[in-house]
């Protein structure tokens, strides 16, 4: 059976209001891991910990470039606490989009990550595929500038949509540097919603993903409406009708 994940920026509300409670609902759930996404100031020992307790993986954590430059000891704990093998920075703020400081500064901590056990990949919205002045896209730019023996990425099927890309074009095109997939549905109008509701095809997307060697797959929805958890509760049952 294959292993779905929930990114915990899905259910930041009720995290940060029951972080040990919100975990073990989502085991219960049925999701068999999660990317954690938390502030840097969290007990992940404790939490790593709970996570064990209740027998949900922690494959990937997001932490953000600044804190990978300036706090990589912290980075590297916490993902050591919650179990996890890859680090990911999950959004490159407006005055970050340096593009040759972003590749230089990822290149460098996944030289240190690597050398300590662990692996790196990128995680990408829409803007990466805005053409710069030049006329070459950010995204393009990652790809040729990482090195592929220490960055892979984690392509997100609804931004890959919404940059004007084919989601399953770029999966396959990006074999053998793709190994996290988040999982999100694309409405006809543009927006966003539960996996299943939209307008992908995800069962062409997912044997891609197999095809190509993608590892984990993380339902994710940025904006799901209060009380949020039907929304992850049915794009779990969605994928798991999938077979």
């Amino acid at each position: 059976m294959t292993a779905y994940g929930l990114q915990l920026y899905t259910l930041r509300k009720p995290f940060a209001a029951d972080p040990k409670g919100t975990l073990s609902r989502i085991r219960e759930i049925g999701y068999d891991a999660v990317e954690f996404a938390a502030p840097l100031s969290m007990d992940f020992a404790d939490l790593g910990a709970h996570l064990r307790d209740i027998g949900l993986d922690c494959p990937s954590v997001h932490a953000g470039l600044d804190d990978m430059a300036q706090q990589p000891d912290a980075v590297l704990a916490m993902a050591r606490h919650l179990g996890c093998r890859w680090i990911v920075p999950p959004f490159v703020m407006p005055d970050q989009r340096d593009w040759e400081a972003v590749i230089a500064g990822l290149n460098a901590f996944a030289r240190r990550a690597t050398a300590e056990g662990f692996r790196v990949a990128y995680h990408h919205h829409d803007f990466e595929f805005a053409p710069d002045a030049d006329g070459t896209r950010p995204f393009d730019r990652l790809v040729a500038g990482t090195d592929p023996a220490l960055v892979s990425f984690e392509l997100d099927v609804f931004w890959l949509k919404r940059g004007g890309e084919d989601p399953l074009a770029m999966i396959r095109k990006m074999a053998g540097r793709v190994r996290l997939l988040h999982l999100k549905d694309y409405k006809a109008d543009g927006g966003m919603d539960d996996v299943g509701a939209g307008t992908l095809d995800f069962p062409a997307l997912l044997a891609a993903g197999a095809d190509v060697g993608v590892e984990h797959r993380f339902v994710e929805h940025d904006f799901p409406p209060a009380p949020y958890w039907p929304s992850v509760e049915a794009s779990l049952r969605y994928l798991r009708g999938l077979g």
